[in-house]
């Protein structure tokens, strides 16, 4: 099931527009029967009291400003939408309140930060707490996005943990058009978990998405720039993993898969947990 409630991260670059003519088209032809949700949230680290609503009153206006807007824009788009703009400018307030609103929602979308947007927009690591603690999907964009089609390729990087199992889940209805869908299954002991992937790629047939199985190993090179890589050379247009945070179980050092393929993002990330 496509989503119907979406959460369009908003800030003060124009990325924001895009997010949100990218929900307009998820929504497809009834967007009156959906809803959008802005979220306005910028951490500003130049602000003197970031944690609390002692923000000064030049950044209140800027949030109060931001809503107007995002409203007309919503109208234009014949969207139904609300609103809520985060009155503080400390990442760690920020995170938990658009983890909180996406919990209400289907989906989220936010976009990687351009470099020179400190101050304007949030940064990796809030992405990473969003994805880490909302326990709804999330759409992560490239910073050089201006639009999405449902994919044509996609890959869906797998390994034994419950998280990469919900990734796949909710990337189904993104992958009913594709050609092909690679189950990337990167595990120390492939073989041994291969009647693990093998069920995955039946699940997808019986929902009429082919799939192929590609194995890979971690090795010296860290695996979100294997994971990456492989994107490219399948000419993939969206990505889905699980999310982890640094604060997951820290044997296994999940979190650092996350935390390292944001900077590098090329493709829309489909994040979930």
């Amino acid at each position: 099931m496509m989503p119907r409630t979406i959460l369009v991260h908003v800030d003060d670059t124009d990325a924001w527009r895009t997010r949100l003519d990218i929900a307009r088209s998820l929504l497809g032809d009834a967007p009156e029967s959906g809803f959008v949700l802005g979220i306005y949230g910028v951490v500003d680290h130049t602000e003197r009291h970031p944690y609390s609503r002692q923000v000064s009153s030049d950044f209140l206006a800027k949030v109060d400003a931001a809503e107007a807007p995002f409203r007309e824009a919503c109208a234009q788009r014949g969207m139904a939408c609300g609103w809520h703009g985060i009155r503080g400018a400390d990442a760690n307030v920020i995170g938990v309140q658009i983890a909180a609103n996406l919990q209400t929602a289907d989906l989220g979308i936010l976009s990687q930060p351009r470099e020179g947007d400190a101050g304007h927009t949030v940064p990796n690591d809030v992405i990473e707490q969003v994805a880490v603690s909302a326990g709804r999907p999330m759409l992560v964009l490239p910073y050089i996005t201006k639009s999405f089609a449902m994919p044509e390729r996609a890959v869906i990087a797998l390994n034994e943990d419950a998280a990469s199992a919900r990734a796949l889940s909710d990337a189904l209805p993104y992958l009913t058009g594709c050609s092909m869908v690679t189950l990337l299954a990167v595990s120390r002991d492939p073989v041994a978990q291969q009647w693990r992937w093998e069920a995955h790629k039946a699940m997808l047939a019986r929902h009429g998405i082919p799939a192929q199985i590609e194995h890979e190993a971690p090795t010296d090179i860290p695996v979100s720039e294997l994971i990456l890589s492989r994107c490219a050379d399948l000419a993939a247009d969206m990505l889905a993993m699980g999310a982890h945070g640094a604060y997951d179980t820290p044997r296994l050092r999940r979190g650092g898969v996350t935390k390292s393929i944001l900077p590098g993002l090329t493709l829309p990330l489909l994040l979930s947990r």
